[in-house]
């Protein structure tokens, strides 16, 4: 026999749910207001929540019995997924219960908006300004392809319209069964006379609809969120309204919507700080609810009798099969997004400038490379990616490369290892030869054997083999641990250390290394799996010549 607290729990909830669960051993009580610190019962072994309650790791931590957070919603970005894993306790949602009630609303929103009825409701409106728009022929860009996705475009087939979709995982199968076409975002946003979203809420799609995606929005459009209100850059969406780029907007949800409901604002004006996130949606949503071609709702979407009914229902047994050991609807932490790798080898130092083999001696950077430095720096920030974390070798051109990357990027708290692994191949008795000399010296076959072959020997130095020995190992250990937990990581560090690095991300075999051409002057950019193999590259440059290398 378990104890359940049901917090957000309407009349209908209780009714619903005590009809559920009456022949079960289970004790519960019902809570009407959200869950907060002060309301626990520490007895509690199940918690259940709607949407707008936040399980945070306090909470969780509060509650010593807890084994199941049973959320009564499909959406679960408001419960602590890491706090819960790390007390191996169970969550567990409601994957379907709403899809056509939620697309009948988002045409409850689009017709509201379509029709002019915020107008049409004034008595002395005139006619210009309750001339609206037809339904029928205009093209509706669905985001999201999901069971309400899926709904929304059988409704829209019914008002005859034309049908575009965007999903980061398309179901091309549904193409033909609904009758509509996939296309990138960029082309959805720019051709759809209606944008309507339907995608989860999590890092990668936070602000997907943002200052770019509505800068080139179909002028004279309209967009519908019933989703989730972090997927809108607010700011930028009053701007395009503003601008009247967009003809109207229908919520159900925003960024910041508990302050949509009074005791919340209240309760925030008693804290003597209050957040300054807060802040700024609280100016937002009362701007948008001033414009006359906006509506705004309380998150009201789910809200009929029957998706109620079908939420209970679902939450009562997920409840009850949980003490049997079935758990259909158990929630997975969303794998979190990996970072990125980004490599740069060092500005010119001045040997360099001079044509000779630096290797392990701490050659500082020549005017022209400090220069390259704030350049490399200034290319970073226009790529938009903040740096988590920063690695460079031991040899001081490295660490005064970075600096300026850094500084000029405005990044400047990264924490920052210097790392004898990433140092530059050791040129042994080679170190300070003018190459060009060398070249004359040896030959032009001996020359690029030395320089760019995979086991070539130096006197008293180190193979390139040698240095991907060391390098390969320190890359798996301690930067890609780091980009599997979503950190971004740059390092600096030199042409053969990078080459070696490469070799192993790309999967490069022993005779085509030497083919590898050096980075000078440029950015790469890597996503890259588990293993820390290549899943996609790009690469940005700088415009500066290389040195006389």
């Amino acid at each position: 026999m378990a104890l359940l607290s049901i917090y957000d729990a309407s009349e209908l909830d209780q009714e619903h749910l005590s009809d559920a669960l009456k022949d079960t051993d289970h004790r519960w009580e019902f809570i009407s207001d959200k869950v907060s610190l002060t309301s626990l019962n520490p007895e509690c072994e199940v918690l259940s929540v709607f949407v707008s309650s936040p399980v945070t790791k306090e909470i969780i931590d509060a509650l010593p019995n807890l084994k199941l957070i049973a959320c009564r919603s499909t959406g679960f970005n408001n419960i602590d997924l890491k706090a819960a894993s790390e007390r191996d306790i169970t969550v567990v949602n409601v994957p379907t219960y709403g899809e056509s009630t939620v697309a009948e609303y988002v045409f409850t929103l689009l017709l509201y908006l379509s029709r002019k009825l915020q107008n049409a409701l004034n008595p002395t409106a005139g006619i210009a300004q309750l001339t609206g728009f037809d339904l029928r022929g205009k093209t509706i860009g669905v985001i999201g392809t999901g069971h309400i996705g899926q709904k929304t475009m059988n409704i829209a087939r019914g008002f005859e319209m034309n049908i575009v979709a965007y999903d980061p995982f398309p179901n091309y199968e549904l193409e033909t069964q609904l009758n509509f076409s996939y296309v990138p975002l960029d082309e959805l946003v720019k051709s759809s006379d209606v944008l309507t979203l339907h995608a989860p809420y999590m890092p990668s799609t936070h602000h997907m609809i943002g200052a770019e995606q509505l800068q080139n929005v179909k002028q004279g459009s309209v967009l519908i969120n019933t989703a989730r209100g972090e997927l809108i850059d607010t700011a930028a969406l009053i701007e395009a309204l503003d601008s009247g780029r967009l003809a109207g907007v229908g919520l159900d949800v925003v960024e910041g919507e508990v302050l949509m409901h009074m005791d919340e604002e209240v309760a925030l004006l008693r804290h003597s700080q209050i957040p300054e996130d807060l802040l700024r949606h609280g100016i937002e949503i009362s701007t948008l609810q001033k414009m006359p071609n906006v509506v705004i709702t309380p998150h009201n979407a789910f809200n009929t009798k029957e998706a109620i009914q079908r939420i209970n229902n679902t939450t009562a047994q997920n409840i009850i099969s949980f003490w049997y050991g079935d758990v259909p609807n158990k929630v997975k932490p969303p794998k979190r997004e990996a970072g990125k790798l980004l490599l740069i080898r060092h500005a010119e130092s001045e040997w360099n400038a001079s044509g000779r083999w630096s290797g392990l001696r701490d050659v500082h950077l020549s005017e022209k490379g400090f220069h390259e430095a704030a350049l490399l720096g200034i290319e970073l920030k226009k790529m938009g990616i903040h740096v988590d974390y920063a690695y460079c070798s031991e040899q001081i051109r490295t660490r005064e490369t970075l600096e300026g990357i850094l500084g000029a990027s405005q990044h400047f708290e990264v924490p920052i290892s210097r790392d004898g692994a990433f140092n530059e191949r050791d040129y042994g008795k080679y170190t300070g030869k003018n190459k060009w000399e060398m070249l004359e010296a040896i030959g032009q076959e001996e020359w690029e054997k030395m320089r760019r072959g995979w086991n070539q020997e130096i006197p008293g130095g180190e193979t390139l083999k040698t240095v991907y020995e060391r390098v390969v190992p320190a890359y798996l250990e301690k930067i890609v641990p780091k980009l599997s937990n979503g950190e971004n990581v740059l390092l600096v560090a030199h042409g053969n250390s990078i080459r070696s690095l490469i070799k192993y991300i790309e999967n490069i075999d022993d005779e085509h290394i030497s083919d590898l051409e050096m980075i000078f002057g440029s950015i790469v950019e890597y996503t890259v799996d588990e293993n820390g193999h290549i899943l996609s590259k790009s690469s940005s440059a700088i415009n500066s010549p290389p040195p006389h290398a």
